[in-house]
């Protein structure tokens, strides 16, 4: 049984528990295999039934208190850090980690195929250290597996990372450890960034399967809902 793991907490940017709503709705739609969706958050009310919550486990709060060295406009997501410690196992075996502010597009069922223990996604779009990057929202592990990510982080990883050239928070430091030695998701997979689709994205890519929101407009914005293809497919 594959886990979806998201987490929402409230901070530099507002995420609700109808986005993970339309989010299980999505994976249901697109992802062919059996799956459990869990939502690490510290909310109780507004999930639907098909979701387990579980409340945020103390050591991703202790981590979730340092800050980006991105600004205070940027998301701090340390505690998303935590999938990779040992305490991690109990989410479950295999786990998909995502974030909410996406739009499902197509097939999802051959991302997750792969048997490798940690399969990461490439961004096509450019910033700072573009070797060995990884993105902080989209990944597939086996939770036990380079746990050094998590036994090894601290405010000293954040320095060595920024000074590697690496940028953001969580996904700076999963650059710095596991860039080198990760499997990738690449262009040809379907994985996009809206900024992949040009200032004016209104149509979609034949082999996209979906498209991250990072950044302040998100896929529930009514500019967003504009465009015919995420009104499309979020729901």
């Amino acid at each position: 049984m594959l886990t979806v793991v998201c987490w929402i907490w409230r901070g530099e940017r507002i995420y609700l528990p109808e986005h993970v709503n339309v989010l299980r709705r999505m994976l249901a739609r697109h992802l062919h295999v059996p799956h459990r969706v869990v939502c690490i958050t510290d909310e109780r009310d507004g999930f639907d039934s098909g979701i387990e919550v579980v409340p945020t486990p103390a050591a991703a709060r202790r981590v979730a208190a340092m800050k980006s060295p991105e600004g205070e406009q940027m998301p701090s997501c340390y505690r998303r850090l935590w999938m990779f410690s040992d305490e991690a196992r109990a989410i479950g075996d295999r786990v998909l980690l995502t974030d909410v502010d996406l739009v499902v597009t197509g097939d999802m069922t051959q991302l997750v195929a792969r048997a490798e223990p940690f399969v990461g996604w490439l961004p096509r779009g450019k910033w700072g250290n573009q070797k060995h990057r990884i993105a902080g929202g989209f990944y597939l592990m086996t939770t036990g597996a380079h746990m050094d990510v998590w036994n090894d982080f601290g405010p000293d990883g954040v320095a060595a990372a920024r000074a590697a050239g690496y940028r953001g928070s969580d996904q700076a430091w999963l650059s710095h450890k596991l860039g080198a030695r990760a499997a990738l998701w690449g262009s040809r997979d379907g994985i996009y960034a809206l900024s992949d689709l040009g200032r004016r994205p209104v149509g979609l890519p034949n082999d996209a399967r979906l498209v991250q929101f990072a950044g302040h407009l998100k896929p529930w914005d009514e500019a967003a809902m504009k465009l015919r293809w995420v009104a499309a497919n979020y729901h």
